[in-house]
């Protein structure tokens, strides 16, 4: 064993002189077997160490059994608090031996500012303010008050430096998890959630592997389920299992409950590097973070480039700005280092030996880098290897005149690292390139199939260019599938590798990505979802369509599969693109199952009636009908058509798109389509104002989805049964209209629905409020805002809020409740929900009649009255015509007005009657009645009412009951 140190790794130090190991400055207790054993691992990092050699190494060639290996690498990884499943620092090579996987350092990590070091154990110069101010947000964290942290700066800059020393030193002082999730560029918007799984694997490491999984199985299932390795410890990854009604805003509150938990035992910083690659979805979850309200234990620092982000497009940049001028972030931006600052950099790394040229040397490089660290750091250390600058007995010499390095070195960052590689023998020429085409992070094994070498060649020089600090640095090893062990590394900064794979030959990267994606292929077999944006990446690249397409489709229900439309939506798109360049007989088909996810993806993100939606389900129908395709394909067009033209209010688009379904259904004997075609044609039908068709239909459905045998009710259920409380309430059976209600609302909790127990909830408000009962419709309203907040229910916290101002309405403030209907109202109607909206309208006309804003009313009752007429949704068509009976009687008050409203109303009762609408034919013949007493015709008014309240047989104690037996009883009858 090379005897030297001490060695830095993460929050530790091994001092080989004094056969001690510390963390964070304490004294870690280790026994001397076992601190040899550490020390022999690193002294050569990324090393596969056999048993055989580390049993020569540790225990001097003495016969000692495996146990004895097998007890110091345990009380190894004890002390280290490393998980042999998921290895931060040793991983295991079954059957084999160990290797030390970290990055590791073997220069003191002091320095004079600050008293920290910077990335690489470079000394970091120039950053006090921005160390004071994280050390700021932590101690606010701490304190309870969370905080967002953006740390910007263009590319070299000294972002991750920064950030490192800042958790370099907070880690030592304050006793806090931290964990670190990286946005890598070659997966890019495609793969969801990528560095938020990154934090939360770290976090289960340092949590430990038991008690993560019990928090993420009480607070964030959705999450869990994503996480097989977390889920089903001992066994390899099975791929993505998406949770039952999953939505992105359960993804993100049950995130942010499960980190508030954490947080609330031992304060929690969470660093997202390179946020200019990220997914839209991971950014949703530094959003959601920021804007709670709630007290947390949490500082979240996200480090990204300006320019990057933008000339990306990304939402980035306004996320930026909208939490900032919030208040609920800070930004950090980076300035480039002075010409004082490179000096003192140059100081700090050379010494005082080198005080005569430092000044003459920091001016010449700070014109020549313009501050940017990174360069400053690469090109002192190529003038270290070329010998430019040379170190003897302690003392740093210039070869030549500051002046002459001038004629020798590169203009650019950009070109120093050419000229770095062309240094190089080919072989390690070659290495490198095909590492940059692998990817800024990569592994050896992938490196290996690009070149066709043996892994473990390639592994052993990948540790030695990491080892010199040359280009790369070594990163944890992966464990694919197969078994494969892949150790890790990547390149020093996203530079080194962009400007490496510039010198390879676009012909040589189509090949070396082909061989990179079939061996990772290989590895992770039916496991390929895994890694299906990666994939599709490469065989992009490789120009190999076929698998390209695959793994996009496959990448795209991955990410719905976690409720990430955006990048799902992304990838489906991208992969349709690519349709026209297949061979003609195999176009149709792939274009059909790529539009079937994206039309479903589309629903949820955009809304049901979305023009997007409409395009992509019609061309699919087209697709069915050229293709021949199977029912299956076609079943699911036509809900999804189905789902176009009901809330767009097509009712009769609707009507026949549904009948198709049921025969498909009942031509298949399919029970569960059978179910859902007598749904969708009952509510069809009662939208219509076909009550009877419509009872039929859903008491069919019930029937069908409420088991006798006493097993759990079909998840549609609760939408079943409210759709028949609405039938029974219009058609006369107030009382029977409670019972489903209420059953609605009991089978909801049995189906597990937040969609279903949504529509229970929603409908069932209504029905109440249409009872007179607003007391029990206000007590169900909580319920509905805390489920739509829940799991993003857009149309039903649309219609929440539409009940909000109906109930702020009929507490005396007529004016802010029809306020508040009206802004709901218009929310729904601009994404493009026509269904139901004429009796909004007439609700909406009615509060506004209470307040004296007859225009109002009657511009409320004009608009329903076209969008019945368009739209056949005429369930609530009498209403209209009573109502507009009402405002003539407010309007004229003369004999023309009158005998007007005399017509609406009885225009009103003769539909209402045509369509069995006893609910409407009551009010309407109450309005009549009233007109008639108030006109001195009480034997008509008698004549009117009576017959129609005496056909509620099964209760009629709801408001419009009450109203028409008191009216009766002041006549005497």
């Amino acid at each position: 064993m090379q005897d030297k140190g001490p060695w830095h790794f993460g929050l530790f130090e091994a001092d080989a002189r004094e056969h001690r190991l510390r963390r964070a400055g304490q004294v870690v207790p280790l026994t001397r077997k076992s601190f040899s054993l550490l020390a022999t691992l690193l002294s050569r990092p990324g090393h596969l160490f056999t048993k055989a050699e580390l049993f020569d190494t540790v225990w001097s060639g003495r016969v000692v059994t495996e146990a004895a290996l097998s007890r110091a690498v345990h009380e190894l990884r004890v002390a280290l608090d490393d998980d042999a499943g998921s290895p931060r620092y040793i991983a295991t090579a079954h059957g084999l031996g160990f290797r030390f996987v970290a990055p590791v350092s073997g220069e003191p990590r002091s320095a004079p500012i600050a008293g920290h070091a910077g990335l690489q154990g470079h000394p970091l110069v120039a950053r006090e303010d921005e160390l004071a101010r994280l050390g700021v947000a932590l101690v606010e964290a701490c304190a309870g008050k969370r905080q967002v942290v953006f740390v910007t700066g263009e590319a070299g800059i000294g972002k991750t430096a920064l950030v490192e020393a800042f958790v370099g030193r907070e880690t030592g002082r304050t006793d806090v998890w931290v964990a670190q999730g990286r946005c890598i560029e070659q997966y890019g918007p495609g793969e969801a959630f990528l560095p938020i799984f990154e934090v939360l694997e770290q976090l289960s490491r340092q949590v430990g592997a038991e008690v993560f999984r019990e928090l993420l199985a009480r607070y964030a299932p959705a999450w869990l389920a994503q996480l097989p390795w977390l889920a089903r410890p001992g066994t390899p990854p099975a791929g993505l299992e998406p949770i039952a009604d999953s939505t992105p805003q359960r993804m993100l509150r049950e995130i942010a409950q499960a980190l508030e938990v954490l947080a609330a035992s031992k304060p929690v910083v969470i660093w997202l590097e390179d946020l200019h690659w990220s997914d839209p979805s991971s950014l949703a979850v530094v959003s959601f973070l920021a804007g709670r309200r709630d007290p947390a234990r949490l500082l979240v620092v996200g480090s990204y480039r300006p320019s990057d982000a933008r000339a990306a497009a990304m939402p980035l940049h306004g996320l930026v700005l909208r939490l900032t001028q919030r208040g609920q972030a800070c930004e950090l931006a980076l300035a480039a280092l002075d010409e004082r600052a490179i000096k003192q950099y140059l100081e700090m790394r050379l010494g005082t030996s080198a005080q005569r040229f430092v000044d003459e040397l920091g001016a010449f490089v700070h014109r020549r880098t313009e501050g940017n660290a990174l360069f400053t750091v690469t090109m002192l250390d190529d003038l270290i290897r070329r010998r430019e600058l040379t170190s003897a007995n302690g003392a740093w010499t210039l070869k030549a005149s500051v002046a002459a390095l001038g004629n020798d070195l590169p203009e650019s960052l950009r070109h120093l690292i050419h000229e770095q590689h062309d240094r190089l023998p080919e072989a390690d020429r070659r290495l490198l390139e095909a590492a940059a085409v692998a990817g800024t992070d990569f592994s050896a094994v992938t490196v290996a199939a690009a070149l066709q070498s043996d892994p473990a060649q390639v592994e052993e020089r990948c540790a030695w260019f990491a080892q010199q600090g040359r280009f790369i640095r070594t990163q944890a090893a992966a464990v694919w599938p197969d078994g494969t062990v892949a150790a890790g590394f990547g390149f020093l900064h996203a530079l080194y590798s962009q400007g490496i794979q510039e010198r390879v030959p676009h012909g040589r990267r189509i090949e070396w990505q082909r061989r990179i994606g079939l061996r990772q292929e290989q590895g992770y077999g039916a496991h390929r979802a895994l890694v299906a944006a990666e994939l599709a990446m490469r065989f992009e690249a490789a120009r190999d369509l076929p698998r390209n397409l695959l793994y996009l489709q496959i990448a795209g229900a991955s990410a719905l599969a976690r409720c990430a439309y955006p990048e799902g939506i992304t990838l489906l798109r991208r992969a349709l693109e690519r349709v026209a360049d297949l061979p003609a007989e195999q176009r149709a088909r792939q274009e059909l199952d790529l539009l079937l996810p994206l039309g479903a993806a589309l629903m949820a993100s955009k809304g049901y009636a979305d023009d997007e939606v409409d395009a992509t389900y019609r061309r699919a129908r087209t697709l069915c009908q050229d293709t021949g395709a199977g029912p299956g394909d076609l079943e699911r067009v036509l809900r999804g058509q189905w789902n176009v033209a009901f809330i767009r209010a097509d009712l009769a688009g609707a009507r026949q798109i549904a009948a198709q379904l049921l025969e498909q259904a009942e031509a298949g004997a399919d029970g569960a389509l059978v179910l859902d075609a007598h749904t969708k044609l009952g509510q069809t039908c009662l939208h219509l104002g076909e009550l009877a068709a419509a009872r039929l239909h859903l008491e069919h459905a019930l029937a069908l989805s409420v088991a006798t045998d006493g097993s759990p009710p079909e998840r549609g259920a609760p939408r079943v049964a409210i759709n028949l409380a609405w039938a029974l309430w219009f058609g006369g059976h107030p009382a029977a209209a409670l019972h489903w209600v209420e059953q609605a609302l009991i089978l909801s909790h049995d189906a597990a629905s937040p969609h279903s127990t949504a529509f229970a909830l929603g409908y069932g408000m209504y029905v109440h409020f249409l009872r007179g009962d607003t007391t029990r419709a206000h007590e169900l309203a909580p319920q509905l805002n805390s489920l739509t907040t829940l799991h993003g229910l857009v149309y039903w916290r649309q219609l929440g809020s539409f009940m909000d101002g109906m109930f702020t309405a009929r507490r005396g403030d007529p004016a802010r409740g029809s306020r508040i209907m009206r802004a709901a109202m218009e929310e729904m109607r601009t994404s493009g929900a026509k269904v139901g909206i004429p009796y909004l309208l007439c609700l909406l006309a009615e509060a506004s009649l209470e307040c004296g804003q007859v225009g109002d009313a009657r511009a409320a009752l004009d608009d329903a009255d076209r969008l019945v007429t368009v739209s056949g949704n005429a369930l609530y068509g009498a209403e209209v015509i009573r109502l507009e009976g009402e405002v003539a009687l407010i309007e004229g008050g003369d004999t023309h007005s009158r005998r007007l409203a005399e017509q609406r109303f009885e225009a009103a009762i003769e539909l209402a009657i045509a369509q069995g609408n006893r609910a409407i034919e009551l009010r309407a013949a109450t309005s009549l009645a009233e007109l008639l007493v108030a006109q001195g015709r009480p034997q008509r008014a008698v004549g009117v009412l009576a017959p129609v309240l005496a056909r509620f047989v099964d209760g009629s104690e709801t408001a419009d009951g009450l109203r028409a037996r008191r009216l009766l009883d002041e006549l005497g009858t």
